[in-house]
């Protein structure tokens, strides 16, 4: 099942297909655009970070993620969600290039499923904690999205049909408990979580976003890593097709 880790979808393996140029310039394009959307929103949350520890210190650690973008509390919000806006926008292009590639239709639905995280991101961007009746709504549809999409891609690693790097299996396993988690935290009545009080006990809720989003952006750089990796090995099958 691990023998070729290279994609989490079953390859179409059509090698006439493969041997168009344009299909490995659209691996290309993919990965480059999931690496740009992890660079681009680790970039925003530590510049956040750091811009909010001048002012309460390690404190910020504490901080609920979603509040760096607070525009009247948090000194570098609007770069927070700047990089929201701009990490989004790339998971949702690369996202409909995997969709355009019509490797499969389980491939397909992961490729809808990311489109939706890439939405979701973005309209969190546009709508931070200050719009919080709307960005109650977007960000409940981020974790549900992703809780879905991880879903999807531990059942690529376990269905023998399908195969799926271990890294990102394990990746995609520890994130789905952590957005279970968020899940349960979630107070689905309001569609928001309970207040953190820093100065007097240890915020779970916090802790638990705080893991989320570097999962998030690992699982981006591991996603990238298994797409370059899936463009290099059609591309040699294609090689030993034209010679075969």
């Amino acid at each position: 099942m691990w023998s070729y880790p290279v994609s989490i979808f079953l390859v179409s393996m059509n090698p006439l297909y493969h041997q168009e140029p344009s299909y490995y310039d659209l691996h290309r394009l993919i990965t480059w655009l999931i690496v740009g959307a992890a660079f681009i929103s680790a970039s925003g949350v530590l510049i956040a970070i750091y811009a909010e520890y001048q002012n309460v210190g390690v404190q910020v650690l504490q901080i609920r993620a979603d509040f760096l973008g607070n525009y009247i509390n948090s000194p570098l919000a609007y770069v927070f969600n700047l990089s929201l806006l701009a990490a989004g926008l790339c998971i949702l292009i690369s996202m409909t290039g995997l969709y355009l590639l019509k490797l499969d239709t389980f491939s397909q639905c992961i490729a809808l499923t990311g489109a939706w995280v890439g939405v979701s991101v973005i309209l969190m961007g546009i709508f931070p904690i200050n719009f919080l009746s709307i960005h109650r709504i977007v960000s409940t549809s981020y974790l549900l999205s992703t809780l879905i999409l991880h879903s999807l891609v531990i059942i690529a690693g376990i269905v023998p049909r399908f195969i799926c790097p271990k890294p990102l299996f394990y990746l995609s396993l520890i994130s789905f408990c952590s957005a279970v988690s968020l899940t349960l935290q979630l107070d689905w009545t309001i569609l928001d979580f309970p207040p953190c009080v820093p100065q007097t006990h240890f915020c779970t809720v916090s802790a638990n976003m705080w893991l989320q989003t570097n999962l998030s952006i690992i699982w981006c750089l591991s996603l990238a890593f298994a797409m370059r990796r899936l463009s290099k090995i059609l591309y040699h099958r294609a090689q030993e097709c034209q010679i075969l």
